[in-house]
């Protein structure tokens, strides 16, 4: 008797487990918005820093951005954007790198208590990194599409299990902004892009389906450090002068 009550109950777990999704966890922050809004207020902004200088580093994406691994503080459904306070250690790896460019003095993270409830502007990352000294901010974001390539189209969830026959890719666009604590001058805007074509083991839970985002991710990250790296002397050569 006992084994025929069981049954219901593991037929509906065996139905619910088909029908499992991942749901990625949100779209990049619009940095648009962050910069100048007019061309005139670009050219009326002017670098001021003096090097060597400390920077604030700062990862945020859209309002509602939620993740598996990180937590968000400030603009959580309301405003422009939200911070995520919470770094992973291949990305504290990375950044890493950029503490040990010339004439720059540190790097320090913006915490949940220097951020205000609402995000609509550079201004308040800005206010934040005023007081903890920081001379420039960078500020970076994640933009990942899953595509089917089956259907030739981008996915909002994926069913966990599908068949071995699908392929799904998955495509990071991290994008970056430095700009000047005090006047938010622009010193210089990054863009790269990390795809890799997704395993089949990558989507047999919600643990491994988010790995899969988080090691596109990765990717992303690193060429983008790259990039900063590359581009540090020319910087320098232009602005590090005025010290």
């Amino acid at each position: 008797m006992k084994r025929f009550m069981m049954l219901p109950i593991i037929v509906v777990f065996l139905l619910s487990g088909c029908v499992s999704t991942y749901l990625p966890p949100g779209d990049k922050a619009d940095l648009q918005a962050l910069a100048p809004q007019s061309i005139q207020e670009g050219f009326a902004a002017k670098p001021v820093a003096t090097f060597p200088v400390s920077i604030a580093v700062a990862h945020v994406q859209s309002p509602d951005y939620a993740s598996y691994t990180v937590q968000q503080s400030g603009g959580s459904g309301a405003g422009r954007y939200s911070v995520i306070t919470a770094r992973e250690p291949e990305e504290q790896a990375e950044l890493d790198r950029l503490s040990r460019l010339p004439q720059v003095a540190g790097l320090v993270s913006l915490n949940r208590l220097l951020l205000p409830p609402r995000l609509e502007s550079d201004k308040e990352l800005r206010e934040a990194a005023a007081r903890l000294q920081a001379d420039l901010v960078l500020l970076y974001t994640y933009g990942t599409i899953f595509f089917d390539t089956n259907t030739s189209r981008s996915m909002s969830a994926i069913s966990l299990g599908f068949s071995l026959s699908r392929k799904v890719s998955v495509t990071t666009t991290a994008s970056a902004l430095l700009m000047d604590t005090r006047t938010g001058y622009v010193y210089s805007a990054y863009e790269v892009t990390a795809r890799k074509e997704a395993r089949s083991s990558w989507w047999a839970s919600r643990d491994t389906a988010d790995e899969g985002r988080r090691s596109t991710e990765h990717e992303a990250f690193a060429r983008l450090m790259d990039e900063i790296v590359k581009s540090w002397p020319a910087l320098l050569e232009r602005h590090g002068k005025k010290t």
